[in-house]
């Protein structure tokens, strides 16, 4: 099996691995998609690194059954493999962080990991179910309220796929963004309210579309967003707010934070869609949720290092997938 891991920073290399597992509890998997968040990123370039290296990344894959004594699986069936691996007490390990991901052209996946799913999505399109399950869970934690407004700073694949869940809830999204390309596609997405913060005053618009209530809440994609202090000031007396990210090792945070106390403000933290996998693959299996027009590009496993190294330079990406 090759399988390619992030060996040091700034460098991933394919290599030969060779292992025995029990089929009665893991399942070989030939890969066929595997997808890349920030934190993969992150380990690459040498701003997180929450195990030691080396570290095989990608967190969410889709692959055909290889072998397996299960009898529920079949060979050649084709199955997601989950970014968590459960353990004890409802506890869990994030593959591609705490343990290895599925960048490789076969994995052997615990059984608990393997989900079967739905004809007529493509392979492409399962690679977003972790961004659905974060976006799914930042949702319920806010828990927002029909027809209140929802302020989404920055045009990411999170992002987009949470304004198209508060129209499904009937909320009202409204992006902020400097990319007037993304800002596009967010509204060939339906997002009707986009908001250039570099060519338009934010505040003015944003009372221009609340009739001057402000936003009940905010989601802040914590990889682009360095005045989380500003972004605080546009949401209304006891409004929530979500900062959402993959990557955990973020440097400070930067911005006047009084606004939290001032207007009496609930601040989560969301960097993960643990147990909600299984709504996600219902949501992109009923078409609630579209994704490919978010994906960026495609690239065979064997452009990794190159991959790895273009990404690494920029702060504001859709989705990257291997073909592996």
């Amino acid at each position: 099996m090759k399988s390619y891991k992030i060996t040091k920073n700034f460098s991933i290399e394919p290599e030969t691995e060779e292992g025995s597992y029990n089929l009665k509890h893991f399942a070989k998997i030939k890969i066929t998609r595997a997808g890349i968040c920030s934190s993969d990123v992150a380990i690459f370039s040498g701003s997180m690194n929450e195990t030691g290296l080396p570290l095989r990344p990608a967190r969410t894959a889709v692959g055909l059954v290889s072998e397996s004594d299960d009898f529920t699986l079949r060979k050649g069936q084709r199955v997601m493999l989950s970014p968590y691996t459960r353990l004890e007490n409802n506890k869990f390990q994030v593959n591609g962080l705490k343990n290895d991901g599925y960048l490789a052209d076969y994995v052997y996946a615990p059984l608990s990991n393997i989900y079967t799913v739905p004809l007529g999505i493509s392979d492409d399109a399962f690679t977003f179910i972790e961004d659905i399950a974060m976006a799914i869970k930042v949702i319920e934690q806010l828990d927002i309220d029909k027809t209140k407004y929802v302020m989404l700073f920055g045009c990411t694949s999170v992002n987009m796929i949470i304004a198209q869940l508060c129209f499904y809830y009937q909320a009202i999204p409204i992006i902020i963004d400097n990319d007037n390309t993304r800002i596009a596609l967010a509204q060939e997405l339906g997002a009707y309210y986009c908001v250039n913060y570099v060519e338009e005053d934010v505040l003015q618009k944003l009372r221009e579309i609340t009739s001057g209530k402000l936003v009940d809440y905010l989601i802040l994609d914590s990889d682009i967003c360095e005045e989380v202090g500003r972004m605080l000031s546009y949401v209304r007396h006891n409004g929530k707010v979500a900062i959402v990210g993959y990557n955990t090792s973020k440097v400070a945070l930067k911005g006047d934070f009084s606004p939290i106390v001032n207007n009496n403000l609930q601040i989560y933290g969301i960097s993960d869609g643990y147990g909600e996998i299984e709504a996600a693959i219902n949501m992109l299996a009923t078409g609630t949720v579209k994704v490919d027009s978010l994906i960026e590009q495609i690239v065979d496993i064997s452009e990794a290092q190159n991959t790895f190294s273009a990404l690494a330079k920029k702060s504001n990406y859709l989705k990257t997938i291997f073909k592996c």
